[in-house]
């Protein structure tokens, strides 16, 4: 049994589900938490600017809707990719599973390019438009202008994760990750104090650093040894392919990108309170992020569990899967809220240390987020199983609900109807994470189990992925 075939086994027919889902999720696991460490080192650095810790902060801060509304669109792009991929591992039809990763690749390539130019010539006036001013202004501008042009390479590499996770692949793009990192930890110090660039130097750390790794990613794009990989001849658009992976990508890919929007209404609320309500916002969000990659890592699985299970046409496993991610994730999260409550003070002191205020807010904002933890786990689970079936409406839709219909009410009735202060921000986060897990099982209850895929009884069942 070579690599592919061990893990189509874990993933469609190995009776320990929950040690398939741990053995694929922990380099995931890994990768995700690189992730979330580039913002940390960002933060950290920018965070010991004399004199400006606090704005400096803030100003990355306030373009992480923005940007996240721009790398939505590739998100929305990979889950399709997941899920339509997968579907044809599953079912064995890998010539068609080369077929739809190629298009992947193209269109998202397309759209990377196309948001550039959108995000560079936009960003004073979106950022205008949060209410970002002075000094904030400023350098959040330039930072968006500089981090546009890593959006063509980094859809690039949302699509190769894309292709990877659907055959099982966790381990590739955390060495990718890993590689990333590590050059964003050397450049970021350096641009930022020893060039004296502030926060631009930060946004040319993470630049060079994405685009340095793409060649040989691309390489391996079309060169992989196992897992499928992407054709020259499917590289040119295919209408019935590329129309596929976009309607399934719309519904995820709005919902990302209207969530984004939302944290910007959100960050403009929590702008009005002050610098120090903003850093307390960015910092308690980093460092909960940490602590949520497990359960992230675990739902990103779930879609491939389901989507290949589902193409392989094994119902009842794809839902006992959903189940034991449940359990799973919502355990992880319990034991680390409680632990990681205890040391909130002490990870926020890192990054704010000239700010007392400001360090309060952040300790206060931490308690509420850990609380919520075991509610978030729900939540990433919810999306893995609508993004692995390719129900990608109902992903949409509970996006959409938890902000736009919970969390941003919630958050003006309580600033102007109320005397609680920012603290209100923290109440209606976590009575959100509360009520959309009612929405979730509703709409889990409603999920079809049908591939969205066209079958067919004669595809083979063993993995051959770099045949032609």
């Amino acid at each position: 049994m070579d690599k592919d075939e061990r893990k189509r086994h874990l993933i469609l027919r190995d009776p320990n589900i929950y040690k398939g889902l741990l053995i694929i999720a922990i380099p995931l696991m890994l990768n995700n938490f690189i992730k979330t460490i580039h913002d940390v080192i960002d933060a950290f650095f920018v965070a010991r600017i004399p004199g400006f810790g606090t704005e400096a902060v803030a100003s990355i801060q306030l373009t992480f809707p923005v940007m996240f509304t721009f790398i939505s669109l590739g998100i929305g792009l990979s889950v399709a990719g997941t899920a339509l991929i997968s579907q044809n591992v599953g079912s064995g039809q890998f010539e068609n599973a080369r077929k739809y990763a190629s298009q992947l690749v193209t269109i998202s390539l397309f759209v990377g390019i196309l948001l550039n130019i959108i995000a560079y010539f936009g960003a004073p006036y979106i950022l205008q438009l949060i209410g970002a001013e002075g000094f904030t202004l400023e350098n959040s501008v330039k930072y968006v202008q500089i981090r546009s042009f890593e959006l063509p390479v980094v859809f690039v590499f949302f699509a190769f994760t894309s292709i990877r996770q659907s055959s099982g692949d966790t381990i590739t793009p955390v060495i990718y990750g890993i590689i990333t990192v590590i050059l964003n930890i050397i450049l970021t110090p350096i641009l930022v104090w020893y060039f004296n660039l502030g926060v631009p130097g930060a946004a040319f750390a993470t630049l060079i650093a994405n685009i340095v790794i793409m060649p040989t990613g691309l390489i391996q794009l079309f060169r992989a040894k196992s897992g499928i990989v992407i054709r020259w001849k499917y590289l040119k658009l295919d209408a019935e392919i590329s129309s596929h992976i976009i309607r399934t990508a719309i519904p995820a890919a709005f919902g990302q990108a209207f969530t984004a929007i939302g944290f910007g209404i959100i960050n403009a609320i929590i702008l009005s309170y002050g610098d120090a309500t903003v850093a307390a916002f960015g910092v308690g969000n980093r460092l909960s992020s940490i602590v949520l990659q497990p359960v992230m890592a675990i739902g990103g699985v779930l879609a491939t569990f389901m989507g290949q299970n589902i193409g392989n046409q094994n119902i009842n496993r794809a839902k006992e899967s959903f189940n034991k991610a449940m359990k799973l994730s919502v355990g992880m999260m319990i034991v680390g809220s409680l632990i990681f409550i205890n040391f909130r003070s002490w990870f926020a002191s890192f990054f704010i240390q000239d700010d007392p205020y400001a360090l309060s807010l952040t300790n206060e904002y931490m308690l509420y987020l850990f609380m919520g933890l075991p509610l978030m786990a729900i939540f990433q689970n919810f999306m893995g199983a609508f993004n692995g079936t390719g129900n990608t409406k109902y992903t949409f839709m509970i996006s959409i609900t938890r902000l736009w219909f919970m969390r941003i009410p919630l958050v003006f009735a309580i600033k102007y109807f109320t005397d609680l202060g920012s603290a209100g921000i923290w109440y209606a986060m976590l009575a959100s994470n509360i009520l959309i897990a009612f929405v979730g099982y509703f709409l889990y209850k409603r999920v079809d189990f049908i591939p969205k895929i066209h079958i067919d009884r004669n595809s083979k069942r063993t993995l051959k992925p770099t045949q032609t």
